[in-house]
């Protein structure tokens, strides 16, 4: 098993060799992983596999096969199993091989790596790492049982997943490109190992933000007594593009089982506007060349976000045993 560092951290120029960020990331969606199926995505510069173990519990490992490197995402569930379609060795969920159809011993090099893997939220989780180093993701102020909510596939960003995320507390670009004049700027932002959080209230308001790794930024806004529950989130296809997603989420009331008509009328506008904010945000992002730049006062939360993302542990570029 690969035993993981805290490499030196950087902007840039030497990313590639230290890998990504030990966080939470999210890999699909959970309603589309269904029982029985074998599933292949491309993440964080190589390639994972997804699938459900007997239990329906969800599982992500690496695609490679350590015989000769066909990709498992091609294969097939037997016994719980994933089986490769090249000369059919199975592995199980802790990423063992368990079955050589020749009959060979099985050497002890033949294994996948296996994240951590979770499900919340509507989305399927896995940690970049041997073992979680903080919780999952969550949106402040709430739980899944609180809540009507969806969770959704955005599709493909072409920027890094962590500066998309500096959206999360870049509070002046909601009055410049969003036009949001009621947006608030809190005195301080609490910097913590592994995340950021910040809370604006006053009788009439608020604004409860953050920032869960390197990955996921959750706000629960309230405006006119009405709640708002948000997640945005991502995960590096590579070093330059991300797989987006997001929640989206309104108050289940105390009777409510099933959403009815003015819940789901609140959902669909609170969807239309997390729809219309990164419809506005994306042309920016997807073409920006990312510098930390000349900052200036204004900037003193991003400046402390910066530093919180390069101070963050890196897992080994690789950890799916490919050299």
């Amino acid at each position: 098993m690969t035993t993981h560092k805290t490499p030196s951290s950087a902007h840039g120029s030497d990313r590639d060799a230290v890998g990504f960020h030990r966080s939470w990331f999210p890999v699909g969606l959970a309603q589309e992983l269904e029982k029985g199926a074998v599933t292949g995505i491309d993440f964080l510069g190589t390639r994972a596999v997804l699938y459900r173990d007997p239990a329906g519990n969800p599982v992500v490992q690496s695609a490679w096969c350590p015989h000769l490197g066909a990709d498992l995402s091609i294969g097939t569930l037997v016994d719980g199993q994933i089986r490769c379609a090249y000369h059919h060795w199975r592995f199980d969920s802790a990423g063992s091989c368990v079955h050589i159809p020749t009959g060979d011993k099985i050497p002890p090099g033949a294994r996948i790596f296996t994240y951590p893997a979770a499900e919340a939220w509507g989305i399927v989780w896995a940690f970049n790492g041997e073992a979680p180093l903080f919780d999952l993701p969550a949106i402040p102020d709430a739980a899944e049982p609180d809540l009507i909510f969806e969770a959704r596939l955005r599709g493909v960003r072409h920027v890094a997943n962590w500066v998309a995320l500096s959206n999360g507390v870049d509070f002046q670009h909601l009055r410049t490109l969003h036009n949001l004049p009621v947006a608030a700027t809190p005195d301080t932002i609490d910097v913590r190992d592994d995340a950021i959080e910040y809370r604006v209230e006053t009788p009439a308001f608020l604004q409860h933000g953050r920032i869960s790794g390197t990955s996921t930024f959750g706000l629960h806004l309230r405006r006119a007594e009405e709640d708002s529950f948000m997640l945005f989130t991502g995960a590096p296809i590579d070093e330059t593009r991300t797989r987006s997603f997001y929640v989206v989420g309104v108050r289940r009331s105390p009777q409510e089982v099933d959403p009815g008509a003015a819940t789901v009328a609140r959902l669909q506008a609170l969807r239309d506007f997390v729809e219309k904010l990164m419809a506005e945000d994306e042309p920016v992002l997807n073409t920006m060349r990312f510098r930390k730049g000349t900052l200036v006062a204004a900037d003193r939360h991003l400046a402390r976000y910066f530093k919180y993302i390069d101070e963050f542990p890196r897992a080994p570029a690789t950890l799916d045993g490919r050299p």
